[in-house]
């Protein structure tokens, strides 16, 4: 539940705080006092999208603060404590900072704990019973959980289908160019085909005709380093006859031990040495013919290289991918019949999936069904009937929907021997609030919430129905803390307490305040909102009847 709100600088709110209490609270007010404000700005902490328009003229930031009491549920499901203090700011850049008992949290966090904690319902969402793509979202919420996990998987196997889709349809507008381009294909793959190109050829190549453009040189140089090693006066078994006496004292000093081993491997090293340098002497021989044949393969794969702009090593991998090109062309109604067949197969899946996610909808809108019925009879509404009607599905592509196979209606009935028709057609202003009210009413209640906060979801509601509509929220309020905006003298009646919120002008500016009422002050508002415009001994009379019932 809700237990406090702090609010500065947003929209006609300069800074005000509120708290609240167990039970069925009331905000009653004149049109534009700012009464939606308060729970615009409130809707901020359940994380609604921030708009930096909603920041007073005249300042840089809004701030919104609330603290609510956490049931046990939702305390285990998130490891939190018993109260909870929730910020959120937003600056002129549209940026918005969010805190979770003062220490930063991300938006998508606090959404998953405030949609357990309570639910809001904003005026126009009224409106959304005249959009038949909202009433899957009505039905998902019976179910929430497996509901999500069905549509998911059907998610996922329809993007594999649109996929292979995309492919299969590339396939075929691809046919027609690639039947131009073989011929050019086939001279490609025969040019570099004749090359017989070899992984790191041109490397090793260039290397071994530099090495050869330097034979004497080399020659030279190799020959001087052999003969080194070799001198009289360089003797590598002295080095070795140097290891083996340190080797001999080497129990008496662990530094005789190292220079011993040191002394052995050099020994070894630099024996191995000489015999690669002298098998360099012994094979390296210039050969004219080989070095003219090197050079000349050299200057071949340089120009390939050009010609394509690829290195000998991508060429061999563009060799590779245009073979299978062009044996795509040459037998492309085999491949285009293999990807029609995925694609087939990969309909059928998210078909499959589709039917999984309708099947288990259908039992939502059962439950659903009787659920709405059951709270419609509350609210002045005995003889109403309702039907949810799926419409039927087609077996092709149009039907893989981004929310699953189905399109529903909502199909009523609110008078006795009427036949149904649907709800966006039928019901008057007042009808739908009752729908939505019984449809809050639902969701929170079978979610176990603790919070509920309508905007004005009495409005077109009168007379004897207003006093049922009024019974029916004293009624849920005792299960759960119920917050609510009306124009309604019987809702208002009903509360356990009242907010009165106006627009006052201070200064130059005018700014919205809230105050709690008590008996005698709940009595002159209320009388008000039974009034035209002035205070009746009558109107005074009726309200504190209201308010003793």
């Amino acid at each position: 539940m809700l237990k406090s709100l702090h609010i500065r600088n947003f929209a006609l709110i300069d800074d005000i705080e509120m708290t609240f209490h167990d039970g069925l609270s009331a905000m009653t007010g004149e049109t534009g006092a700012g009464k939606s404000i308060i729970l615009e700005s409130l809707q901020l902490l359940f994380g609604k999208r921030a708009d930096a328009q909603m920041i007073r003229h005249g300042e840089t930031r809004a701030h919104v603060h609330g603290v609510f009491l956490v049931s046990k549920e939702v305390r285990e499901l998130f490891d939190l404590p018993e109260e909870i203090e929730v910020e959120r700011e937003i600056d002129q850049n549209g940026r918005h900072f969010m805190k979770l008992n003062g220490n930063n949290e991300t938006l998508s966090r606090i959404k998953d704990i405030m949609q357990t904690i309570g639910s809001m319902h904003s005026q126009n969402e009224t409106m959304n019973l005249f959009d038949k793509s909202y009433y899957l979202t009505l039905i998902d919420q019976v179910n929430q959980s497996k509901i999500d996990t069905l549509l998911n998987k059907y998610l996922i196997d329809r993007s594999t289908y649109l996929e292979k889709k995309k492919h299969y349809l590339s396939l075929k507008d691809k046919k027609s160019q690639s039947l131009e381009k073989k011929s050019f294909l086939e001279f490609q793959v025969e040019e570099l085909s004749a090359l017989k190109l070899k992984p790191n050829e041109k490397e090793i190549l260039d290397e071994q005709v530099e090495k050869l453009k330097h034979h004497d040189k080399i020659m030279r140089e190799l020959t001087h380093a052999y003969q080194s090693i070799e001198n009289e006066q360089f003797s590598i078994d002295a080095i070795f006859e140097a290891s083996k006496a340190l080797d001999k004292i080497k129990s008496f000093d662990a530094q005789f031990l190292s220079l011993s081993e040191r002394l052995s491997s050099a020994y070894y090293e630099l024996d191995d040495i000489k015999s690669l340098i002298y098998e360099e002497l012994e094979g390296f021989d210039f050969n004219q013919q080989a070095f003219d044949e090197m050079q000349e393969r050299s200057y071949e794969l340089t120009k390939i290289e050009q010609k394509y702009q690829k290195t000998t090593d991508e060429l061999i991998i563009y060799l590779k991918e245009i073979e299978d090109e062009l044996l795509m062309i040459t037998d492309y109604d085999s491949y285009l019949k293999q990807a029609e067949k995925t694609l087939e197969l990969a309909y059928l899946k998210a078909f499959e999936s589709g039917l999984a996610l309708t099947k288990e909808r259908e039992k939502c809108a059962l439950k659903l069904e009787k659920d709405v019925l059951n709270e419609l009879k509350e609210l002045d509404l005995e003889k109403a009937s309702f039907k949810i009607l799926f419409e039927p599905i087609k077996k092709d592509e149009t039907s893989l929907l981004e929310t699953g196979l189905d399109e529903v209606d909502f199909m009523i009935s609110l008078n006795e021997g009427e036949p149904i028709k649907p709800l966006s057609k039928v019901a008057s202003g007042g009808e739908r609030a009752r729908f939505m009210f019984a449809l809050k009413s639902i969701y929170a209640t079978s979610n176990h919430l603790s919070l509920l906060i309508l905007d004005e979801i009495d409005i077109g509601i009168s007379g004897k129905t207003a006093a049922k509509v009024a019974d029916k929220m004293k009624a849920l309020s005792k299960d759960m803390q119920l917050i609510v905006i009306t124009h309604l003298p019987q809702v208002a009646s009903r509360a356990d307490h009242q907010y009165q919120i106006i627009k006052t002008k201070e200064g130059s500016r005018m700014v919205t305040r809230i105050h709690k009422l008590d008996y005698d002050m709940r009595v002159e508002v209320i009388a008000l909102m039974l009034s035209d415009e002035k205070l009746s001994h009558y109107a005074i009379e009726q309200a504190k009847m209201l308010l003793n019932k």
